[in-house]
């Protein structure tokens, strides 16, 4: 890795970050926190790199610095929830349940300080369904959460009720409120973009293939609507040039935290690849999958299935 040069900027470091280059962003914005060690911004991206290389405690004690400097910013907070959950996902079992309680505590504080946020809510949505009642989880917890959020957007609350709807098994009933959402909201991209999404984990290829495109129709530069429609054709074994184009396009970035991650990006790829016979370029691409995320098992499978 060439060694970066003095003299970049946040925003350099943020497009190393969003490229997947994650270790210059690293070398830059320890550059940074040498000339401005009181620098939230740089603190956060430092841990949110770190999240990425898999070092939990230097996420952990850099996102915690940017709370400290700047105790008014929820997502500040709602990242040292999550660099926490991630510490929580990689200790050992006795330690685990302290780094579980210090997810929802920031998650809460988050909150408390942005309660109109919605992808804070939605964090704190997920963990109540998670998390057992003595780590502060709960279905009460998450039905109120999802009632807030519907009281915030309603588009997202049919969202937020098919989670947890979900989350029961209920497959049925949670598809009928995301469908109900494309309904309501025929103008929203993001609506059809989630049905898809849920399509595509319930095995309908076609049912999947057939929203993305509508969303695609709203938001032609949707990069999730983009990936579903390239996962669900390759499952399809339908337009396999274009899902191959698509993907190669994405995974050339810039991908920000809202956008597929890269090991999914690459793992589509290697299906793609596979489905066209292309099995060396098949493995180069799980490889990299699993080069962004060693945990990433869906990319690792196929390599062990061989």
């Amino acid at each position: 890795m060439p060694s970066i040069q003095p003299g970049g900027t946040l925003d350099d470091a943020i497009r190393f970050y969003e490229k997947g280059e994650y270790r210059q962003a690293i070398e830059l914005l320890l550059q940074l926190r040498g000339v401005s060690s009181n620098d939230p911004g740089v603190r956060l991206w430092l841990g949110k790199s770190y999240l990425k290389t898999r070092d939990w405690d230097g996420a952990v004690r850099e996102i915690g610095k940017a709370t400290q400097l700047q105790p008014s910013n929820a997502h500040y907070f709602l990242w040292l929830g999550r660099a926490c959950g991630a510490k929580a996902a990689h200790s050992f079992p006795l330690l685990a349940p302290r780094w579980a309680r210090r997810v929802v505590k920031e998650f809460e504080t988050a909150r408390n300080l942005s309660p109109n946020d919605l992808s804070i809510r939605f964090d704190l949505l997920e963990y109540y369904l998670e998390a057992p009642g003595f780590l502060g989880g709960g279905q009460d917890k998450a039905n109120a959460e999802a009632l807030d959020i519907s009281k915030l957007d309603p588009q997202k609350g049919y969202i937020a009720r098919s989670t947890i709807l979900s989350k029961d098994k209920k497959w049925d009933m949670a598809k009928k409120e995301l469908i109900q959402a494309t309904i309501d909201f025929p103008k929203n991209a993001n609506a059809f973009k989630d049905l898809a999404d849920f399509l595509l984990e319930r095995q309908d290829f076609e049912g999947a293939f057939q929203y993305a495109r509508k969303a695609l129709a709203i938001d032609s530069q949707s990069k999730g609507s983009l990936l579903i429609m390239a996962a669900a054709a390759i499952h399809l074994r339908t337009e396999l040039d274009n899902s191959e184009k698509i993907l190669n396009n994405l995974a050339l970035g810039p991908l920000t935290d809202s956008d597929p991650a890269f090991e999914e990006v690459y793992y589509w790829l290697g299906k793609c690849y596979l489905a066209k016979g292309e099995k060396a370029k098949a493995d180069t691409a799980f490889k990299t999958a699993l080069s962004f995320n060693p945990d990433y098992e869906k990319a690792r499978e196929p390599l062990q299935s061989r």
